[in-house]
């Protein structure tokens, strides 16, 4: 295992110094590196599967992606804005379009191996196309106007809005081979809030309808946490059960608020919407099974399940219903507003305190 880790390295090295990746600013460069490290992972798991004719498991290889970007994309823009960078919208534009082109492969393709050869085609070209020329152009862009940028990053790393890991930092001093003492791991607790904005920004899930936006962001929350549990090794029932729990809680309010919706202002897929739905409704009843089977994975599926859920559901069908109302707005905020007095939603202080957080300068969903 020692030898395959230390030939995993010497490919990361060799691809790392092929080419001008090196852009001069540390954290970035670290997480850079981390995407580097991904792509030889898959890529290896890829060539390992062809040999033994084994399945890739493509929903950890995914995972890995979408954890990156979200962590990535959200680190770089806050650097990007705080130094008004002027490409700034385009380039955030292409970090959403990414994430778009990564969940199309994934869903798209008829089977495991072919969804991980077209993960694997999306990350390479974003490593030498985005890397190579838009982050080589800001970078050049924050050199030329003198800007104190190291301060900036310290400041960032000190917050721990954006977490570094230590098998991130081994790596990057391993392939760098420079002082990281700069790049320090500070104890500090997750910040959720900060997570979920991040998913919420990076996968674009934003509906624009507010009752909605307000339930979807109280999931996200619980994928979040069972995530954070899993990370830090704890596979207790009490978790698993609270997750479970609230997202069979979620179907009951969150998917009546949508029927009740689609159903008044007539929206015109209403059948396959439901039809997912009740697709939800089936996993989550698989994953409990799963678990009261005692499968140790049950929490890890579980949350694999729901972050499909965020990209496959949320970020396109739910969007449908935005788009399709979005010259009713006040309409529909006043037919929410007359449910939610009629107690046929269900909204808490907490989700409410929640979405204003997430959402920073929201307005309330019911107002």
């Amino acid at each position: 295992m020692q030898k395959d880790y230390s030939a995993h390295l010497d490919s990361l090295r060799i691809t790392w110094l092929s080419e001008p990746f090196h852009l001069g600013i540390p954290i970035i460069d670290l997480q850079h590196v981390w995407l580097v490290h991904i792509i030889l992972e898959l890529e290896e798991t890829i060539v390992e599967s062809e040999k033994d004719g084994s399945d890739v498991d493509v929903h950890v290889s995914f995972r890995k992606a979408l954890d990156y970007v979200a962590e990535h994309f959200a680190l770089e823009e806050d650097i990007l804005e705080h130094f008004n960078y002027p490409s700034f919208k385009e380039h955030v534009k292409g970090h959403r379009n990414f994430v778009e082109r990564l969940t199309e492969k994934y869903y798209e393709a008829k089977d495991n191996q072919m969804a991980a050869l077209g993960i694997l085609q999306i990350l390479k070209k974003w490593l030498f196309q985005h890397i190579l020329h838009d982050d080589t152009d800001y970078a050049d862009f924050f050199k030329a106007s003198g800007v104190d940028l190291k301060s900036y990053c310290n400041e960032i790393l000190k917050s721990g809005k954006y977490p570094i890991s230590k098998e991130q930092l081994l790596i990057y001093q391993n392939i760098v081979q420079m002082d990281t003492t700069h790049i320090a791991l500070h104890e500090q607790s997750i910040d959720t809030i900060q997570e979920i904005r991040n998913i919420w920004k990076t996968y674009n899930l934003s509906t624009g309808v507010p009752i909605i936006d307000l339930q979807h962001v109280w999931l996200l929350k619980m994928i979040v946490e069972l995530d954070h549990s899993l990370k830090l090794g704890d596979g207790s029932s009490d978790t698993f059960h609270r997750v479970i729990a609230a997202a069979i809680e979620y179907t009951k309010d969150h998917f009546g608020v949508e029927d009740k919706i689609m159903r008044y202002f007539r929206f015109t897929d209403v059948v396959n919407h439901m039809n997912q739905h009740k697709r939800f409704i089936d996993f989550i009843k698989t994953r409990n099974d799963e678990f009261k089977l005692g499968n140790p994975r049950a929490g890890l599926h579980l949350v694999q399940d729901l972050r499909n859920w965020l990209l496959s559901h949320i970020a396109l069908e739910d969007k449908k219903i935005g788009i399709a109302f979005e010259s009713r707005v006040r309409e529909l905020s006043e037919f929410t507003k007359k449910l939610h007095q009629a107690g046929e939603i269900a909204i808490s202080r907490e989700q409410k305190k929640l979405y204003k957080l997430v959402m920073q300068s929201a307005p309330d969903p019911l107002d």
